[in-house]
């Protein structure tokens, strides 16, 4: 008996964000003149962060996109914030339903906009006081 054969899955028609972006090319400037005013190497803030080097190259080039806490990792490094970090970062991603590219392949996404429903009274003091 033959095994059932799958389809072959379905991709996205929506384009994937693609690296580098606006974003990760301005956050990578900024933590190079960071590492450069703390006169550090990629090899010395990769060994403080406990990353490797080429992460740090891969970051300062907007080649990859960093969690939270490795951002947060560098910044306490270099002596700074992530405020700092992100200050002057103007560069923002529109949503997919919006016309933007999904953040990953088999990210859900809605196919519209959602219409805003109507305003709803919510005020239930005034409601419930008269007795």
């Amino acid at each position: 008996m033959k095994a059932k054969e799958s389809a072959p899955p379905q991709l996205s028609t929506t384009p994937v964000v693609k690296l580098p972006n606006a974003v990760t090319k301005a956050l990578g400037a900024k933590l190079r003149s960071y590492r450069e005013l703390a006169q550090k190497s990629q090899e010395q803030l990769a060994h403080e962060a406990e990353v490797e080097r080429s992460r740090i190259s891969k970051l300062e080039n907007g080649h990859i996109n960093p969690s939270l806490l490795t951002l947060a990792t560098l910044c306490h490094c270099l002596g700074i914030t992530l405020a700092e970090l992100f200050d002057g970062v103007t560069a923002t991603l529109p949503p997919a339903s919006q016309g933007g590219e999904l953040r990953r392949r088999n990210q859900a996404h809605a196919e519209k906009i959602p219409v805003p429903s109507k305003a709803v009274d919510t005020d239930h003091r005034a409601k419930s006081s008269k007795a």
